[in-house]
């Protein structure tokens, strides 16, 4: 067994160690087939990697927090679509090397990236962290945050990671659907980065790109389940409503 192999099986890794990236890509790779690694009560999801060489335990998220990525995701995505922009999509798994002078892997849990960028890059980029670093241009993060301390810690992670020198984050929000609180971070046209408390409310920032507030509570409110026949459908391509099966249907034959 490796020492690699060996730091993995222990159930609290040395997190103050200075690992090489080949060591963090390995032990990334072994979080996928291992059994659950836990650290300080939290199931580990991924880890992520700071520029001294530090592991970053991500834990796994909870069921309302991943459902509003979720539903963020789905919303980019048929953005994404319906204007043509064609870009590239990430969640949590996605990772970045948001450190264009060494290695900062991040993982924002929405991440989006023109297909200007995507296209241009290498196979060795597409397929691995090496080789030139690239960044998207927007990215979202959800979380609780309770306390001063949890808002500080991301707010330095967009100042000083994402959108620190050399990325290219235009636009990013931190959104905590559990206390109703948005921030929006936003680099103007002069390269100064501006955070402002956005409040809990619909958010109209990207072209043609609004995420409706009610679209978050409705999916972390679900209501109760109707009948089939009652049951309101939409149709993904106009968001035309229907509560008869049939003229649903009808409706989606009929134009696509």
């Amino acid at each position: 067994m490796s020492e690699v192999d060996e730091k993995l099986q222990l159930e609290d890794l040395d997190l103050d160690h200075h690992y090489t990236f080949q060591e963090f890509e390995i032990l990334n790779e072994e979080l996928k087939t291992c059994a659950p690694l836990e650290i300080k009560g939290q199931t580990i999801d991924l880890f992520e990697f700071d520029n001294t060489g530090k592991l970053i335990p991500m834990p796994q998220a909870t069921i309302c927090a991943e459902v509003v990525v979720a539903k963020i995701a789905s919303r980019l995505d048929r953005w994404n679509e319906q204007t043509y922009q064609n870009g590239a999509i990430t969640t949590s798994q996605g990772g970045f090397n948001f450190n264009s002078r060494g290695k900062t892997i991040r993982a924002p849990d929405v991440a989006f990236m023109p297909r200007n960028i995507y296209c241009n890059l290498t196979e060795q980029q597409r397929w691995s962290f090496r080789g030139e670093p690239f960044t998207p241009i927007f990215i979202v993060e959800v979380g609780v945050i309770e306390n001063k301390s949890d808002f500080d810690k991301l707010d330095s992670k967009f100042r000083d990671v994402y959108f620190g020198e050399g990325t290219s984050v235009k636009l990013g929000w931190i959104i905590d659907p559990k206390n109703k609180k948005i921030w929006v971070y936003k680099k103007t046209r002069t390269n100064v980065l501006r955070c402002y408390d956005h409040g809990w409310k619909d958010l109209e920032i990207l072209p043609e790109f609004v995420l409706h507030i009610k679209c978050i509570e409705d999916v972390i409110n679900q209501k109760s389940v109707e009948s089939p026949e009652s049951k309101l459908r939409q149709c993904l391509e106009c968001d035309q409503n229907f509560t008869s099966k049939y003229k649903f249907l009808k409706h989606y034959e009929e134009a696509h």
